[in-house]
């Protein structure tokens, strides 16, 4: 089996020498062309590579020799092997001198041809081997210190000062377009004029720089003027007295056009080759990676920078964690300053020392358990747990964000301290009013145990009784300060300020627990209570004492809208996930269980009294602090129980009808 062993041409007048040559090369696994004089193969030599050209030596008029001279001229490098018979001394030194790779003396046999022509194509293969090596290795050795540089303006420089390197310039120049397009500027330069620097820019129609880029055509002058400029009157400026030989090549990144590199020599050095374009041609190919990277580099450097400043200037905490909520990737200084703790120590703990309650839900969620996710939606109070071992209250929301591949939890807390602070202010300040309401409402209550208690405690004075009687009246005496000290005690238990937090609570004991605060009230005015229940109501995540201010507010509004009786409907609910409930009158005017309602259900609550009913102008006023239309109350309960519902994450929404009367709405999401 014959391998390829390359292209061949032979050149013989001689037919049957031809002809014999051709099949032994072809036997030798050569791809062989034969043609009969040296004149023609001339072309055939210039179309296309031989490695090995077989020559008669003896052609007539010297047209062999003539060939070994016209290619050695045109540096076309091909082994030559002549065929000769008698031939001189002298001619064959002639045709050595001229590139001849060998001489096979006539006759020979078709052994030696094939042997001959085997080495010399084997060599020639390991020549350009070689050659591809030694012309690589600098452009890799050019390519890895260009694109080891990320600095813009560095490698700019880098880029010129390889220019004169690799090619002895005397002269070198990296021009890029400007943004417009129309003009080019030169942003590293070596060499030039004093006059001409970094910052020079030229129109690009009009200068051999812009001609070169936008035909993305290299040019190559000397002062020979054997290749004339594209743009005539630029000859006088560019080929100068002291510039003999330049080279000009686009810039090219893909199909884009960055700019042009230039090089240029004085008349006194050896003007520059076609190899020498090649070679500039290969360095502004790796110039063009080059500065793309180190562009995207610097555009990459300069977002991560004005996100570095973005995150460190944050006025809230924010904090980079990892998809199983264990590791602190980054933390600002916000964070920082509210913890105590340094940067460095926040990178190192784990999250659960720092939010606990963040940290068992990321790691429920990344354990896949049902029901629980990592959304973005309404924030979730919790407790940050600082360096001196106290706990601060925080508002987090949550992002999930993608970097690298890789799924991060982007966490914002704010410290709502002051907020809660405010908040329990507002409520306290409202119980005290509401407590002043039922006060009144209450008077008679306890004025009834209490002329019981003075009757007793007279009779027993003054009056000779006999023991079963004094028995019955200290009995009695005993019942009448029990039934007060229970009253008293349901009204401490409203007003005593909260100290529990969010957890589960039964919404039907809440509400039990008001209607028994205002029975009293009830039966003096002659309303009639109805209570609607939906069977074993699920739990709500609650504080209850602030849940049962809201009821406790809507409610005695409802009575006090009823003066002279009416009708109190109390309704208990469960909305399903994904259910709606019926819409039909209301207006919605708090939808902060929104989010929440996708992964879970809700418990509803409606509060409908047949009062007077609420003018439609006034129903967007009535959540503000302060409005009220009535000449007792400080017109804060609808507004605190609007911020309670909002910090439960509920909706709040309510219909009414002028002469019909007014239904409240609650909505809260289901404990889970």
């Amino acid at each position: 089996m014959n391998y390829h062993s390359g292209h061949a041409l032979v050149i013989d007048s001689d037919p049957i020498t031809r002809e014999a040559c051709a099949a032994t090369l072809r036997e030798a696994g050569f791809v062989v062309r034969a043609m009969d004089a040296p004149a023609a193969a001339r072309e055939a030599l210039l179309a296309s590579a031989y490695d090995l050209v077989l020559l008669d030596g003896a052609a007539p008029n010297g047209d062999g020799l003539a060939l070994l001279r016209q290619l050695r001229e045109q540096q076309v490098r091909v082994p030559i092997l002549l065929m000769c018979s008698g031939a001189s001394v002298e001619f064959i030194a002639q045709a050595m001198r001229l590139g001849a790779r060998g001489l096979l003396l006539k006759p020979f046999s078709a052994d030696d041809l094939r042997a001959t022509a085997l080495e010399v194509a084997s060599e020639r293969r390991a020549a350009r081997s070689r050659d591809r090596v030694a012309a690589l290795r600098p452009v890799v050795r050019i390519g890895q210190r260009l694109l080891g540089e990320l600095d813009l303006q560095r490698l700019q420089d880098l880029i010129i000062e390889t220019v004169r390197t690799e090619l002895d310039a005397d002269r070198a120049s990296l021009m890029l377009f400007e943004d417009d397009g129309q003009s080019l500027r030169i942003v590293a330069c070596s060499g030039l004029p004093a006059q001409v620097r970094v910052g020079h820019r030229v129109a690009a129609e009009r200068s051999l720089a812009g001609w070169v880029a936008m035909r993305r055509q290299p040019v190559r002058l000397d002062f020979s003027g054997d290749l004339a400029l594209p743009v005539d009157e630029l000859r006088g400026v560019f080929l100068t007295e002291e510039i003999g030989s330049a080279l000009s090549v686009p810039v090219l990144a893909g199909e884009r056009v960055l700019g042009v590199l230039n090089a240029a020599k004085s008349h006194a050095r050896q003007p520059f080759t076609e190899d020498d374009q090649e070679l500039l041609m290969l360095l502004a190919a790796q110039a063009a990676i080059a500065i793309e990277n180190a562009r995207l580099y610097t555009r990459v450097a300069s977002s991560e920078g004005r996100y570095r400043a973005l995150l460190q200037h944050a006025s809230d905490a924010v904090l980079l964690v990892d998809a199983t909520g264990r590791t602190i990737l980054d933390a600002n200084l916000a964070l920082e300053q509210l913890s105590g703790y340094s940067h460095a120590e926040l990178l190192s703990m784990p999250l659960d020392q720092l939010l606990p309650a963040l940290a068992e839900l990321v790691q429920r969620a990344a354990e896949g358990h049902n029901g629980v996710a990592v959304r973005e939606g309404p924030e979730i109070e919790m407790d940050l747990h600082t360096r001196q071992e106290q706990t601060t209250p925080v508002a987090v929301s949550l992002s999930a964000v993608s970097h690298a591949g890789e799924r991060l939890i982007l966490v914002i807390a704010r410290d709502v301290s002051e907020r809660q602070r405010i908040a329990k202010q507002l409520v306290q300040a409202e119980k005290l009013a509401a407590l002043g309401r039922l006060s009144a409402s209450l008077a008679h209550e306890i004025n009834n145990p209490l002329q019981a208690i003075h009757n007793s405690v007279y009779l027993l004075l003054t009056r000779s009784l006999t023991e079963e009687k004094r028995q019955r009246y200290l009995k009695m005496t005993r019942e009448e300060i029990e039934r007060l000290i229970s009253i008293v005690q349901r009204m401490l238990d409203f007003y005593r300020p909260s100290r529990e937090g969010m957890r589960p609570a039964d919404v039907d004991e809440i509400l039990d627990a008001v209607l028994t605060l205002t029975e009293t009230q009830m039966a003096e005015q002659g309303v009639r209570l109805i209570r609607q229940r939906a069977g074993q109501l699920p739990r709500v995540f609650a504080i209850s004492n602030h849940l049962k201010q809201v009821c406790f507010n809507l409610i005695f509004n409802a009575l006090e809208a009823m003066p002279d009786g009416g009708e109190l409907r109390v309704k208990t609910a469960v909305l399903e996930d994904g259910a709606e409930p019926d819409i039909e009158g209301f207006v919605t005017v708090l939808a902060g269980g929104t989010a929440e309602r996708a992964g879970r259900a809700m418990v509803l609550i409606e509060i409908s009294d047949t009062g007077g009913g609420i003018p439609t102008q006034d129903l967007p006023k009535i959540f503000e602090p302060f409005f009220t239309t009535r000449t007792k109350g400080t017109g804060l309960g609808l507004a605190v129980s609007y911020s309670i519902i909002e910090q439960h994450h509920g909706d709040l929404a309510v219909r009414s009808v002028v002469g019909e009367g007014t239904t409240f709405r609650i909505a809260l999401p289901v404990a889970q």
